[in-house]
Parts: structure tokens; C-alpha cells; sequence
């Protein structure tokens, strides 16, 4: 199983791959600590999984100085 997880301002993305095939499903965002809502959204995931996790925070910073 592979997971992948963009964290976002409001909400904060899950993708889920398996032999199953794909889904997605997201959380509430929990800004002033972001690990919150990474382990809300893992907590509904059960089994041993790959974690892959994306942030656009740098790019952001460069793009808007």
C-alpha cells in the first residue's frame, strides 16, 4: 500500500493505492500543527503502507518571495 499526502492550507489531501486500486479522501488542515492532520487522516488507514508526502510550502516561498 502506498499513500501519498499533499498538506494544504484548508485541507490536507490523502491518496491511497493498493491491490484494490485507488482512493482518495481528505482532513481538516490543522495549520498551527500540521502533524495533526497527517495522523487524523493516517489513523483511517489500517495496514503497513509506504508514506510519500508533498508540501508546496518552498515553492510558494519562491515564487512569491
Amino acid at each position: 500500500m502506498r499513500i501519498a499526502v499533499d498538506t494544504g492550507g484548508t485541507f490536507t489531501d490523502f491518496v491511497v493505492q493498493d491491490s484494490d486500486g485507488t482512493r482518495t479522501f481528505k482532513v481538516k488542515s490543522t495549520p498551527a500543527d500540521p502533524a495533526r492532520a497527517l495522523i487524523q487522516g493516517l489513523a483511517e488507514i489500517t495496514g503497513p503502507f509506504v508514506l510519500l508526502h508533498g508540501t508546496t510550502v518552498a515553492t510558494n516561498a519562491l515564487l512569491e518571495g
